[in-house]
């Protein structure tokens, strides 16, 4: 006779336990960036983390967010959830700015898109100067908008020009980050970098407070530097390549400008 058939066991299969992870934030994060590392929607850390996060683009540097919890699933991409608009007007993938302290920079932000560049235009500019031992705090080179450089510097080529600083703070300055002039009385070109300089007097069309650099010198050298550049001076915005340079820092290891 035929042997009877026994059903076939199958074995049980458990669904994958929930993974609750945590992150520190960093400089530079986002909700936004945070939650599309990890196949999620910026909504749903957010959700996860309203007691201690009140806007979604109001999130700092070393920061503890608890990330939603999913399944692991080998082999299947996570799926972002649908996103929500939030109820605030903020935006989410607002960049996390460290705050800094200092007369020039009162944040330091991602690098700005340099200035679209117009027609060269003559000025009359009020120069001064700042260096690395006036700065604040003292023995600094930071600036607020970073765009050829990290800190503070250049060699007032073409290329490669020195930082300014211009009056007003954040949407506020006089004159957008990138934006570049050129100084016949220290024979260099100059970039828009950073930002709290006073406002100008005299009736000039705008303030440049130039930086000199001076790491290498003293406070009374460097401060005698700045007196010899500061003054009305003529300036050229958007100038053309090619003018006559005397390249290197205003102040290297000693005060570098015509006729000193």
């Amino acid at each position: 006779p035929t042997a009877a058939k026994s059903a076939a066991t199958k074995p049980t299969i458990e669904p994958p336990k929930p993974i609750v992870e945590s992150y520190t934030v960093r400089s530079g994060d986002t909700l936004s960036s945070i939650a599309a590392a990890r196949g999620a929607s910026w909504q749903s850390v957010w959700d996860a983390n309203r007691g201690t996060v009140a806007q979604p683009d109001k999130i700092a540097p070393g920061e503890q967010l608890r990330l939603p919890a999913h399944r692991a699933a080998p082999g299947t991409a996570a799926k972002p959830s649908s996103t929500a608009k939030p109820t605030s007007t903020a935006k989410p993938d607002t960049a996390v700015k460290p705050t800094t302290g200092g007369d020039h920079k009162p944040a330091r932000t991602t690098a700005a898109t340099p200035a679209a560049k117009g027609p060269a235009k003559q000025l009359r500019i009020q120069l001064t100067g700042y260096s690395f031992q006036d700065n604040t705090p003292a023995g600094s080179s930071e600036v607020s908008h970073p765009i050829l450089h990290k800190d503070a510097g250049g060699q007032g080529t073409f290329a490669d020009p020195i930082t300014v600083a211009v009056p007003g703070s954040g949407s506020d300055m006089a004159w957008q980050p990138g934006t570049r002039f050129y100084l016949p009385s220290v024979k260099r070109y100059v970039i828009v970098e950073d930002s709290g300089a006073s406002s100008p007097s005299g009736g000039v069309d705008t303030h440049l407070d130039m930086w000199i650099d001076g790491e290498q010198g003293s406070r009374s050298a460097t401060d005698a530097c700045m007196d010899k550049i500061t003054g009305d001076v003529a300036a050229q915005l958007n100038p053309p390549a090619g003018l006559p340079v005397l390249a290197g820092p205003v102040y290297g290891k000693t005060c570098s400008i015509p006729n000193a």
